[in-house]
């Protein structure tokens, strides 16, 4: 498994067009570096979206 970033997203049809999916991403150890003092920030995320048409 490669650590470096895909540079195309992958898409997909919705099977079923009557029906919007609930997509949901926990990130329980999300971790960056403060931009004014370069200390690290510690944070858990959760993403939750409905795609919708491009």
């Amino acid at each position: 498994m490669s650590s470096q970033p895909r540079k195309a997203l992958e898409v997909f049809d919705n099977p079923n067009i009557e029906r919007d999916f609930v997509i949901q991403i926990d990130m329980p150890e999300f971790i960056c570096l403060c931009s004014k003092t370069g200390q690290p920030d510690f944070a858990r995320l959760h993403l939750e979206y409905i795609a919708d048409h491009v």
